[in-house]
């Protein structure tokens, strides 16, 4: 599966959104064309913020860019930000909140950061999963799930409904102990896992017999060169790898085969890299912080959010053919991106 799968779904955005048309086909992919789409949508996103949100009206007010570099003269927003004021980041009525997402940090004491999802927002995520995973899965494939799912809006749950939607099968594992998810591969044939890193590099030492497992998606941790060599040994299993966090959507890039970087979703989040501590934007190829605004967002955007994860924007196109920007692996903070509990409330 070596073509750019995630072109011509962002395509097929920008498109409508330049024709105003529900099918249309795609024309070339331009780096134009989605510029352009990512400013009109960062002023609608400033625009409902300014509006609506007493946090964003009181930090910046009423602002139109003319260009994306503009988007540097404006703050940054930080995690202390939303976990002292959640309510004043809200655009919307809280009634029209279907999910919160409490992230408890572990270690430290104060509030904790509460992330707020309307329906549409949830179908972002579900639908950017269902586009996503054909990097590494067909409708041909059975995929377990090592993620939470009983809950609503779940990273399992949304995974499960993405992957429906691309025809996969799906087998909920989370739970269950290594000697039940070995047997429940053997029994269903399962040919993909998608979990964190510790997890299925556990599972694949202690049962490096799984020969089914063609696949594996890893997220929500840092992932090591040796849990790659552990996975490839041990089942011979292509390594894809994601990132993301719970502020940017739950999902923002994930790798191809090519195994270069990782295909951001730029219809739906626009990045910046900049210096951790003058807070500048860095030109490509240079490590730095990872800043996201998000492009699509109604419940709760976030503008010029700090992540504090490092990586770059490589200068260098991936091998598949794909127009996006490749964004380089996240590099080890020693800090799990699991950063506390993921409880709904």
């Amino acid at each position: 599966m070596n073509r750019p799968v995630l072109d011509d779904w962002i395509l097929k955005k920008i498109t409508i959104f330049n024709s105003g048309l529900e099918e249309t086909k795609p024309p070339n992919f331009t780096h134009n064309a989605l510029e352009r789409y990512q400013l009109d949508r960062i002023n609608g996103t400033l625009a409902l913020a300014a509006q609506r949100s007493l946090f964003y009206r009181t930090r910046f007010g009423a602002v139109k860019l003319e260009n994306l570099s503009g988007l540097s003269a404006l703050p940054f927003t930080s995690p202390e930000d939303l976990k002292a004021d959640p309510y004043g980041m809200l655009c919307v009525h809280p009634n029209e909140i279907s999910r919160i997402v409490t992230l408890k940090t572990s270690g430290s004491s104060g509030p904790s950061k509460r992330v707020f999802f309307t329906e549409p927002d949830l179908e972002l995520c579900t639908d950017y999963f269902h586009h996503g995973m054909r990097n590494l899965v067909n409708e041909a494939d059975t995929v377990g799930i090592l993620f939470p799912y009983a809950t609503p809006a779940s990273v399992g749950d949304q995974l499960i409904k993405g992957l429906g939607r691309l025809g996969a099968d799906t087998v909920p594992l989370f739970g269950k102990s290594k000697a039940e998810i070995s047997e429940v591969i053997r029994e269903k044939q399962i040919t993909s896992l998608a979990g964190m890193p510790a997890q299925i590099s556990d599972l694949a030492e202690t049962y490096p017999q799984l020969s089914t497992i063609k696949t594996v998606l890893l997220s929500a941790d840092f992932v090591s060169d040796q849990v790659r060599s552990i996975l490839r040994q041990a089942w011979g299993a292509e390594v894809f790898e994601h990132y993301g966090m719970t502020e940017m959507g739950l999902g923002c890039a994930v790798s191809c085969a090519h195994q270069k970087g990782y295909h951001v979703r730029e219809a739906d989040l626009y990045l910046e890299i900049i210096c951790p501590d003058t807070g500048r934007v860095l030109p490509d190829g240079q490590w730095g912080e990872i800043v996201f605004t998000t492009l699509t967002r109604t419940g709760m955007p976030f503008i010029r959010y700090r992540t504090g994860d490092i990586s770059r924007w490589k200068t260098e196109p991936c091998s598949c053919g794909s127009k996006l920007k490749l964004l380089d692996y996240i590099r080890d903070r020693q800090i799990p991106k699991g950063k506390g509990n993921d409880s709904a409330s």
